[in-house]
């Protein structure tokens, strides 16, 4: 869990990683690609999110970062950590709005901003390039839930471009995402997303439970789970709630609420649903 004081950032590179991994609740969009120096035999680690960032662009910086490590190539000063990180400061990084992070709150904030972060073994301190950029649906209004005021934006049939359109707008640490594959022939993509700490944890392990619980050949879309999971299934109001815009089920995750997200469909199924909440949403 995130220190009221965000302590610095270690020295080990081993138990940075874990600490980002942690306090991200193991997101299955946060990448870490982890390299050793041929020169110096440093590791040294990028960390980004999936779909937050311009791949073309991360490539391109971390491109740089290794550019002078070749067996034949460097002198002295880039065989030391402290070379190696002033090489990569002064030299290197020639992406732009690179900035020097020497604690977990500014690092969260550059990774939840699209940036991409490079940690160094022995280096009690980070390098944040801006690599903002990813996959973002045109701005085109949803089909069955018009907006007057607000976003236009709508969800797509990628779970990742789903994923990361509330990622923009909740730029959280607890802000989690749990992953399972449903469906014994189809091995569907399914996501829950809810704010640890706001959402009762009781109502997070019933949802997964029951998700766990499933067992059908198929998941083609969000109304396969939506059926499986109701708990009054002859209710005449539902018991899930299901909405194509991002901004509604920030909305809805601020409050407490859980989201479902399924590979292959635009709608995101928000639980838990009550009866003064379907009129509210009308």
């Amino acid at each position: 869990m995130p220190s009221n004081e965000d302590p610095l950032i270690s020295m080990n590179l081993a138990n940075n990683l874990k600490e980002i991994r942690s306090r991200l609740g193991n997101s299955p969009d946060i990448i870490i690609r982890k390299f050793e120096l041929v020169t110096s035999h440093i590791e040294v680690a990028a960390v980004y999110f999936n779909g937050l960032n311009d791949k073309n662009i991360v490539d391109e910086f971390i491109t740089h970062i290794m550019a002078f490590d070749t067996p034949n190539w460097g002198g002295p000063e880039v065989k030391s950590v402290s070379g190696i990180y002033q090489f990569m400061k002064d030299k290197a990084l020639s992406i732009g709005e690179e900035k020097v992070l020497n604690d977990w709150k500014e690092l969260f904030e550059a990774l939840l901003s699209g940036n991409t972060i490079i940690l160094v073994d022995g280096l009690a301190k980070a390098i944040s390039g801006n690599t903002s950029g990813g996959e973002v649906r045109a701005v085109t209004e949803a089909s069955t839930q018009v907006a007057i005021r607000g976003s236009k934006e709508s969800f797509t049939e990628s779970i990742g471009t789903n994923l990361s359109l509330v990622r923009r707008r909740i730029k959280n640490v607890n802000l989690w995402i749990e992953t399972m594959k449903i469906g014994a022939v189809t091995q569907t993509d399914v996501a829950i997303m809810y704010i640890n700490g706001i959402a009762k944890e009781s109502t997070i392990q019933n949802l997964k439970q029951k998700l766990q619980g499933i067992h059908i050949d198929s998941i083609l879309e969000s109304g396969y789970i939506e059926q499986l999971i109701e708990e009054n299934k002859y209710s005449p109001f539902p018991t899930l709630y299901n909405t194509e815009r991002p901004d509604s089920v920030a909305g809805n995750l601020l409050e407490g609420r859980i989201a479902i997200f399924v590979d292959g469909t635009p709608f995101v199924l928000i639980a838990p649903t009550t009866f003064f909440y379907v009129f509210s949403c009308s």
